[in-house]
């Protein structure tokens, strides 16, 4: 009959589970409490043969429901997929020997623990269906990515590789985002000691050469609707021109504007020009490209530079982001090799309060950096006053506890991002504190319930 149901297992024995469980028992645990029509034992499931054998009781015996006993269903995904078939997984490798103690004394009950798992597994098999499309609406593949930087344009690229149409909008008249305009980046590659080129410009021209991906430059989303798998969104250029298309899924990687330094005047940000964001420290590289960074004042090659974090962030005055970025010190490190990679004789001095160098390369990228010869200093800066032909960086030292200052030819102000959509999270913590005030009064409480409802 065409509704029979067949179920059959099949126990792993590869990643050590031969070694650490009894598949016999287990195989008997299925066939006898089971009452699975078939069940086989195999070296190694996932392998070539392994999903031949299971295809061919598919083909050959009817088989319309699999109980794998083997690894976590989150694991061998792709190897363990059958067409118009339901698959029950008992997790015997990362539920149960792998978080049981090898020993001989919790031997049993770690094969207890594996028949209970075969026995859940082929009870799940028998109440489960093959799993079907919604016959309500159809899938749209296209997909939209929002934001035409390096997150932006390596998941356009990804996405067309694997076969789906891609439309990328970008608000400005050229993609890169804000990476366009860097000198180096930070690596993302071992051994982590050296700044790698951006990449913009291999992945502009990668895209330029997808025939499946369509870029809108100058241009915004503007409004979207519908639901997962049938978007409606809205596209409109500076002219204020409108296209309306549908998509199955959006990718948001609208990327972030840098921090208005101009709302740090305490650290020289419009008093002296020698005072720049790390942002515009990259134009100045990108000017030197590979030789002498100068200062904008007048021109002088840079002899002493002190790289100041957390400049306006993870602080709670007003104004200031409470946040940290997460690449600030990074790029400090980073932008501090540019200038020892140009002249080892530069005095570069990183000034923090908390070091972070995340990532897997955070910690061998920091070493690079002392190697180099680039200073770490633990320091609070409060002024930077411009005088005497240079910059005089005022600062706690938060090791000796006491005032101290830096004379300095060029001052970089490690300021934060804030992001270009999403949610405002200064807006959203301002917001609670509000309700909180407004919960101390349960009367004027109530009458701000009531209203919203």
């Amino acid at each position: 009959m065409a509704d029979e149901i067949k179920i059959s297992a099949y126990i792993c024995k590869g990643c050590g589970l031969g070694e650490r469980l009894d598949a016999a028992q287990l195989e008997m645990i299925a066939t006898r409490e089971g009452k699975v029509n078939l069940c086989k034992q195999h070296d190694f499931l996932c392998s070539a043969d392994g999903v031949a054998t299971i295809q061919k009781d598919i083909d050959g015996e009817g088989v319309n429901k699999v109980v794998i006993g083997a690894c976590s269903r989150r694991a061998k995904t792709e190897a363990f997929s059958f067409e118009n078939v339901a698959i029950a997984r008992a997790n015997l490798r990362e539920g149960v020997i792998w978080v049981r103690p090898d020993t001989d004394e919790a031997r049993e009950t770690t094969q207890e623990m594996a028949d209970d798992y075969v026995r859940m597994a082929c009870q799940e098999a028998k109440a489960m269906t093959v799993p079907s499309p919604s016959e309500e609406q159809g899938r749209d593949p296209r997909l939209l990515v929002v934001g035409g930087g390096i997150t932006g344009m390596t998941a356009a690229l990804e996405a067309a590789k694997a076969g789906y149409p891609v439309t990328l909008v970008e608000r400005s008249g050229q993609l890169g985002g804000v990476a366009g305009q860097f000198y180096r980046r930070i690596p993302s590659r071992a051994p982590y000691q050296e700044p790698m080129d951006p990449g913009v410009d291999a992945l502009a021209k990668a895209i330029d050469a997808a025939p499946n991906i369509t870029v809108h430059l100058n241009s915004t989303l503007t409004k979207t609707s519908g639901a997962p798998g049938r978007f409606s969104a809205d596209i409109t250029t500076e002219s204020g021109a409108t296209t309306t298309e549908n998509f199955g899924a959006i990718v948001q990687a609208s990327g972030f504007t840098p921090y208005d330094a101009n709302q740090l005047p305490e650290l020289g940000y419009g008093k002296s020009p020698d005072v720049v964001t790390q942002l515009e420290l990259e134009s100045l590289a990108r000017a030197a490209d590979g030789g002498a960074i100068k200062r904008p004042s007048d021109g002088k090659e840079v002899e002493s530079v002190v790289f100041v974090q957390c400049a306006g962030q993870r602080s709670q005055k007003e104004g200031h982001l409470s946040y940290c970025s997460g690449h600030c010190c990074l790029t400090s490190i980073k932008q501090a090799m540019y200038f020892k990679d140009q002249n080892p004789a530069v005095d570069t001095v990183v000034l923090f309060d908390d070091l972070r160098t995340p990532g897997a390369g955070g910690e061998d990228f920091y070493r690079s950096g002392q190697e180099k010869g680039v200073a770490f200093s633990k320091g609070k800066v409060s002024e930077v006053v411009a005088g005497g032909g240079g910059l005089d960086v005022k600062f706690k030292d938060l090791i000796l506890n006491e005032d101290a200052s830096l004379e300095a030819d060029l001052v970089v102000l490690a300021t934060g991002m804030v992001p270009n959509s999403g949610v405002d999270m200064e807006a959203a913590v301002a917001a609670e504190g509000e309700e909180g005030e407004e919960g101390e009064e349960g009367e004027e409480t109530s009458d701000v319930e009531s209203d919203e409802g």
